[in-house]
């Protein structure tokens, strides 16, 4: 039963895992050895020093601080895919079957399991290591050697424990998250969704798109460096804020047409469909907004936070146009950004509050 066990563990991980990086490993690995097998040295080189040369590099990685240190940050990256690549295969339901089979043996004979497993994946990094300490040990460089090897070893324990541990773990079906926990009990307005799917299942997005957010705000302060009061500077700035969250307005637009498809068919008067979704961006831009409130007057932050608004509506009504073919959108929301540059270099910043939610009404309008 024990090598019924190990026969199929290997079958389903160590030959699953070859198969799937079998590309990867014949490039890095037959370029490596080819390099160190074959290469020619350049100039006159005396015979006596020919090995040395065609062994440079391996000679360097047991010698060389910086080449070792490279060399274990590889390994390191190769033991990631090999976890990355098991614990994806623990978590399909046709592996259902380890959790009740092979988790009855003792943790000891699971562990070792584990190992054997590991080592046969590592079996092409371990070849090369103990190559490359056997020329270590050659020129006299005994102590590198052996800790490129410690921690080879280390690697195979570490990956076997976590394997342990996570073939043990008790199965979480569809456990929902803090957000969810949280907000069980509230009562969530239905043109305030998105901002849950944001925060539920789009953290990485939000993220970035603050982070971007940031670097434009940033970058537009030190192109203009003195004009911190200049209300264009300010206006330029909050229209590359919104621009920056251009990839979270098309989602919204995603998430309401799959999710929310039966809003015309709810008693909602146009004007509240148009104003009501900019709850969400309320919640989305609060970062920014305490940004724009601690930093300026009352009239500028009031102008400022209307701007990004009007601009967010009519971006977002831009998309009723083109049926979320993002391309488009692109084009349209860059083309819109040049033309505000325009209009507030020239100081007519103002005027595109009212202008930008006119259009956006009168898409609208046009679409229902």
């Amino acid at each position: 039963m024990s090598l019924l066990s190990n026969t199929a563990l290997k079958k389903i991980f160590v030959d699953g895992f070859y198969r799937t990086h079998a590309a990867m490993l014949v490039f890095i690995f037959v370029m490596l050895i080819s390099y160190c097998l074959f290469i020619n040295t350049l100039g006159t080189v005396r015979p006596d020093q020919i090995d040395f040369w065609q062994f440079f590099f391996t000679i360097s990685l047991v010698s060389n601080p910086l080449m070792m240190t490279f060399y274990l940050i590889g390994s390191s990256l190769y033991a990631y895919k090999s976890l990355k690549y098991i614990l994806s295969q623990l978590a399909l339901p046709q592996q259902e079957f380890l959790y009740y089979s092979f988790t009855s043996s003792t943790k000891k004979r699971q562990f070792m399991v584990w190992c054997t497993l590991q080592t046969y994946i590592f079996i092409p990094v371990l070849c090369y290591t103990l190559y490359a300490i056997t020329i270590g040990i050659v020129f006299g460089y005994y102590l590198i050697s052996i800790g490129i090897l410690l921690f080879q070893l280390l690697l195979i324990l570490a990956g076997a424990y976590i394997y342990l541990k996570e073939s043990n773990r008790l199965i979480e079906a569809n456990k929902p998250n803090w957000l969810i926990r949280i907000g069980r009990k509230w009562n969530k307005p239905v043109f305030l969704l998105y901002s849950f799917q944001v925060f539920n299942q789009s953290k990485l997005a939000y993220v970035l798109t603050k982070l971007l957010s940031w670097v434009l705000m940033s970058s537009v302060f030190v192109v203009f460096t003195g004009l911190e009061d200049n209300f264009r500077l300010l206006m330029l700035i909050t229209s590359c804020i919104v621009v920056a969250h251009v990839v979270l307005i098309y989602q919204e637009k995603i998430f309401n047409d799959r999710y929310l498809s039966f809003l015309p068919n709810f008693p909602f008067n146009k004007e509240k469909i148009f104003f009501s979704f900019c709850l969400n961006y309320l919640v989305l831009l609060l970062p920014e907004i305490c940004w724009i409130l601690t930093n300026f007057g009352i009239l500028t932050s009031f102008g400022l936070i209307a701007f990004a608004f009007s601009t967010i509506l009519l971006f977002r009504n831009l998309l009723l146009l083109n049926a979320i073919q993002i391309k488009g959108f692109l084009i349209r929301v860059f083309s819109l950004f040049f033309l505000f540059y325009v209009f507030i270099m020239f100081g007519f910043g103002l005027i595109l509050i009212p202008l930008n939610v006119i259009v956006a009404w009168a898409f609208l309008s046009v679409i229902i």
